[in-house]
């Protein structure tokens, strides 16, 4: 399993065991993806999760390799999403992201709630 879906993986399992329902896995809109998304029926939330992982900080943090291009695709595939997806029309949209540093055997998880 390569790093990227190794840390989709791990972010999954976290934010299930926070009580997050999920709802689509590496939902692609045109040429646009996102992660993971999750529902909370009760706020009436939907929440479209970026997952990044590293295995080192040489290039930074995690969190800042998403750029404002990202973002923006991040944006356009989850407009993507609720058009195919109507009953989420009156959902909030909330954008995560979860930053997972893998060092060996160890991962420490960092959930950014609201992050753009």
């Amino acid at each position: 399993m390569n790093l990227g879906r190794q840390g989709e993986e791990s972010a999954l399992k976290f934010l299930v065991a926070k009580g997050m329902k999920l709802v689509a896995k590496n939902f692609r809109f045109e040429r646009a993806e996102i992660d993971l998304i999750f529902k909370d029926d009760e706020s009436k939330t939907v929440v479209f999760v970026e997952v990044k992982t590293r295995t080192n900080k040489k290039f930074g943090e995690p969190v800042e390799s998403i750029t404002y291009r990202k973002t923006e695709q991040i944006y356009k595939s989850a407009e993507g999403f609720v058009v195919l997806n109507p009953e989420y029309i009156d959902y909030t949209k909330r954008f995560d992201v979860v930053a997972i540093m893998m060092e060996g055997k160890s991962e420490s998880i960092s959930h950014i709630e609201n992050a753009f």
